[in-house]
């Protein structure tokens, strides 16, 4: 069977599935949360006892919009609104964002990240009292917020095309497209650590997620084209799947590891209680390490991860060759567990730091491990 006889079928029966509502689609948010369960560390695996539960109540948050106010600004972001985004220095807490922009335009382009750092806070206090039906219920919220945040179309003002003459390109791409390819969509399992700070990591993925709207903007233009002036059919979604498949995988994926970093953060956090079916042993010991980071040699940005055995102040800190300081990562109590952070390349001036290599430093409770990193341009 031709390719595009395959396209022309999937299409058809993309078509005839119920409306997916408001997000990537209700298959696509089941997948994230499956993908995020069978990518928790081993030490909170048994949480994965509950992935039915979590797939199936992955839209639960988009059934809300219908009689809750208040949930459809949880569900986006209109970062490009706020030109302190593209310079660097746009707040990270809500309140910083209230007291800058004022809470009606904060409200109005959209909460996403207070969303998934509201219900991270839920999810530790079910998880810490052992609530575990409200536990799956935040957590499954937090894979639809956080896959919603990986969606490029749900970080702009121009979020339909509707500023660039390209109206319907949102369901055509989070829902039509990914239908019809759903079977080329499913990530391998990956493996995770815990956030030391959620909400910076956050944002930190929407910078990398918003790099997607113009990729996805302009995918839709050359697909428009090549089906002589039409959005539908199989030449169309071709052509769009063709410029935009690489990106979707890679959101998907992304958006499930956040989504299990972010559940095994409220674990560490809610102080590791025993799950049901777990047995009364206690986690595998921990131990001050320095996990490799990836990308490593990097560009732009590498994910540092480290493990802690206890709680107390913490620092990390990233060193030249000769052991000066080049940026302090860390400086803080985490928490216990494995963590992770961002380094973006820079040095406490904000000036990218040269090609080279550095020496990752983590200290606690007088000791201290050290891993090397390698900056390429």
């Amino acid at each position: 069977m031709s390719t595009r006889r395959t396209v022309a079928l999937a299409l058809a029966a993309a078509l005839l599935q119920p409306a997916p509502g408001y997000g990537w689609g209700w298959h696509v948010h089941s997948l994230v949360n499956r993908t995020a369960a069978a990518s928790l560390p081993v030490e909170f695996a048994a949480f994965a006892q509950w992935t039915d539960s979590l797939a199936s109540l992955a839209s639960a948050a988009d059934a809300r919009r219908c009689c809750d106010d208040n949930e459809a600004p949880r569900h986006y972001i209109d970062i490009d609104d706020y030109e302190e985004f593209f310079a660097g220095t746009l707040p990270h807490t809500y309140d910083a964002m209230v007291a800058r922009f004022g809470r009606e335009r904060v409200i109005g382009n959209g909460i996403v990240p207070w969303a998934i750092e509201t219900a991270l806070a839920q999810l530790t206090e079910h998880l810490r009292s052992r609530d575990w039906p409200r536990a799956v219920a935040v957590a499954a919220d937090i894979g639809h917020y956080v896959a919603d945040s990986h969606q490029p179309l749900h970080l702009t003002t121009n979020y339909d095309g509707q500023e660039t003459g390209q109206r319907g390109i949102h369901s055509r791409y989070e829902s039509t497209l990914t239908e019809i390819y759903y079977s080329s969509l499913v990530p391998v399992p990956g493996s995770v650590s815990a956030y030391a700070r959620p909400l910076d990591a956050v944002f930190a993925w929407i910078e990398r997620v918003y790099a997607g709207v113009d990729q996805v903007l302009y995918a839709d233009r050359r697909a428009t084209n090549a089906a002589g002036g039409q959005t539908s059919g199989p030449v169309y979604y071709e052509v769009l799947w063709r410029d935009t498949g690489d990106l979707t995988r890679a959101c998907i994926r992304d958006a499930a590891l956040a989504t299990a970093a972010l559940w095994y953060t409220a674990w560490l956090d809610a102080g590791a209680p025993v799950l049901p079916g777990q047995g009364s042993s206690p986690p595998p010991p921990l131990t001050l390490r320095l996990l490799p980071n990836a990308p490593n040699p990097f560009q732009d940005r590498t994910t540092l991860r480290f493990e802690l055995p206890g709680t107390g102040r913490a620092t990390l800190r990233v060193l030249d060759v000769r052991g000066r300081l080049v940026r302090t990562l860390l400086d803080e109590d985490p928490g216990r567990g494995q963590r992770s952070l961002e380094w973006d390349g820079r040095d406490t001036e904000g000036r990218r730091a040269p090609s080279g290599t550095y020496r990752l430093r983590l200290e606690q409770s007088g000791k201290a491990t050290e891993r090397r990193a390698v900056r390429v341009r």
